[in-house]
């Protein structure tokens, strides 16, 4: 099997997501790879929602075009997705749904009937994943192993999806040739999403204070710490009233020394933008997720976009250092977490973490046993936090020159003989507010040698795929998994192109990207938004002029079979 497509979708509150993890979590038992998006209203109730899983033996990293089996909860599913059901795919429906022209494809899931025997109503998630599993040719027992682990603190609604995913599963029959080959090799991995691998970034970072207004898509990371706050007493969760008083909350805790965070979207990261200057001005260590969706103003807050890249690269007045850093697979949302926290604490800079909501919200099967030896520090250690204070570090009014030259250490407050002023204006080296011409440029230069050191430490560009290929690709972000499909698609044809995945966008590595781009003659940019930002930041850096463009920004992210067909003209 290369890959098995699937689509369930249905009306909000139906349990979709649900019925999705159980069929997805199913596979992944029995030791495949899954790969999970999902689509919802930007509305509180009802509206139409749909998932889509993908699963292989081998990786799986974007969306596709057509799937092998809908599961249609509802008629407007059939009305929206059928045609994406390949020539000789299945479609599950309720039988109540009236269907012209069906034929030998659609197979009927006599729900009604399931409602009234088993007295309940609403199972419609339970009662298509049971019959979808009979379909993939997936032993019930699989299921039902899953649901008592899942649901094991709510025995009547553990008792109640076990009869109705039974009920589904034997309204069907077996369809052999969309039997699922059963790998037996069981890897046991991990199955996150974008935000779930931030999270777990920021654990292992050892982080300590949090602060969020919910915003999607970066809801789930203010989620998933506030549960862990719960039994980790030595992490702080706030929920403030506005993301201004998030990240003036994050900047106090911070300053105190704790190892802060804060996570927004487009229009959280707007209040932000005043005090993310103060924390250049200041220099005080935040790590700052922001969740890419579709702008301006509210936009299309439950779709995915990549159009805030210049925003996070000039947000705020002046000129201050930061670093962007854009993951571009959920496993690098977890690595490059961790990374960021590392160089916010060491260069005590803000720290900007811009993933998309295609990357944030999807679901994958990870390694993150593997994915650790890509970055490994040991985060019990605090970086450039001193205690012991020279003389030779005091001026002569007893501060400590917390801002002298390129001094990168700073002290806690209560710290003996470490007192220095912390202003939002320009000041000395003791903190101290002057005007003085000479200071300013001092510290204009210290604050701004910062990027140099970092970019010392940032692991190369890598180009991927063979050098000598017809045509390179150039992106950013959650395009890469479909990308590097579309490529490998094209290898077993025997064409050659090769992929340049940017993930460190600020400091930028001006001479390693110009010497690999000045390598190829046809240069193609793909990116999620209307006006190509990182071939524009590319051409401000480098001088090359990538005019050949493949841009999307209808608020949905770009397909493994549209990329393969995009490149297919070009080679």
């Amino acid at each position: 099997m290369d890959s098995f497509g699937l689509r369930i979708g249905g009306e909000a509150g139906w349990g979709i997501a649900t019925g999705a993890d159980l069929i997805a979590k199913a596979c992944i038992k029995l030791g495949y790879n899954v790969f999970s998006t999902k689509d919802y209203a930007s509305q509180i109730k009802g509206g139409h929602n749909y998932h889509t899983i993908r699963v292989s033996q081998g990786s799986v990293n974007a969306d596709v075009n057509q799937v092998d089996l809908l599961l249609a909860l509802d008629k407007e599913t059939l009305l929206r997705h059928q045609s994406a059901v390949s020539a000789t795919g299945i479609v599950l429906y309720d039988a109540r749904t009236i269907i012209e022209d069906k034929d030998s494809r659609y197979l009927s899931i006599p729900l009604a009937k399931i409602e009234a025997s088993l007295k309940e109503k609403n199972i419609h998630n339970s009662v298509f994943a049971g019959a979808a599993l009979k379909v993939m040719g997936i032993s019930f027992e699989v299921l039902a192993e899953l649901i008592k682990q899942e649901f094991s603190h709510k025995p009547a609604l553990q008792d109640m999806l076990l009869k109705s995913a039974r009920a589904g599963y034997d309204s069907v029959d077996a369809i052999k040739d969309k039997t699922l080959i059963q790998n037996k090799v069981i890897t046991n991995p991990d199955f996150i999403s974008g935000n779930d691998a931030i999270t777990l970034g920021a654990l292992k970072s050892k982080i300590t204070f949090h602060a969020q207004y919910p915003m999607t898509p970066v809801s789930g990371i203010l989620h998933n710490l506030a549960q862990e706050a719960i039994k980790n007493k030595e992490l702080v969760v706030i929920q403030p009233e506005d993301e201004i008083a998030v990240i003036n909350m994050a900047l106090g805790a911070s300053y105190a020394g704790a190892r802060a965070m804060v996570a927004t979207s487009g229009g959280g990261f707007s209040l932000m933008a005043e005090s993310l200057g103060l924390a250049g001005m200041t220099e005080i260590p935040l790590v700052v997720i922001e969740g890419q969706r579709p702008g301006p103003a509210t936009g299309l807050p439950t779709k995915t976009e990549q159009g805030d890249l210049k925003f996070v690269l000039f947000a705020g007045q002046g000129e201050f250092p930061r670093v962007v850093i854009a993951p571009a697979t959920i496993e690098e949302g977890y690595t490059e977490t961790k990374r960021a926290f590392y160089l916010a604490e060491k260069y005590q800079l803000p720290v900007i973490v811009l993933i998309d909501k295609h990357l944030a919200e999807s679901y994958k099967t990870v390694d993150l046993i593997e994915e650790e030896k890509k970055f490994e520090f040991d985060y019990s250690k605090r970086i450039n936090i001193i205690t012991d204070i020279k003389d030779a570090q005091l001026n002569p009014d007893g501060m400590f020159k917390r801002y002298a030259g390129g001094n990168l250490y700073r002290t806690l407050p209560g710290t003996p003989n470490g007192i220095f002023t912390c202003a939002g204006d320009e000041h000395d080296e003791v903190g101290e507010i002057t005007e003085d011409a000479e200071t300013r440029i001092a510290m204009v230069q210290r604050r701004m040698n910062k990027l140099k050191l970092i970019l010392s430490e940032l692991p190369p560009p890598q180009l991927m795929g063979e050098k000598d290929a017809e045509l390179m690709v150039v992106s950013w972000g959650g395009n890469q998994g479909a990308i590097v499909e579309a490529i490998n698609l094209l290898k077993e044809e025997g064409k050659k192109v090769n992929f340049l995945s940017l993930r460190y966008l600020c400091p930028f590595q001006t001479v390693e990207i110009k010497s690999i781009l000045s390598k190829s003659e046809k240069l193609l940019l793909i990116e999620n938004n209307a006006t190509g930002q990182l071939g524009e930041l590319i051409a401000e850096k480098t001088g090359i002029i990538i005019t050949d463009r493949l841009l999307r920004y209808d608020g949905n992210t770009f397909t493994v079979d549209e990329i393969y067909d995009e490149l297919k003209k070009r080679i």
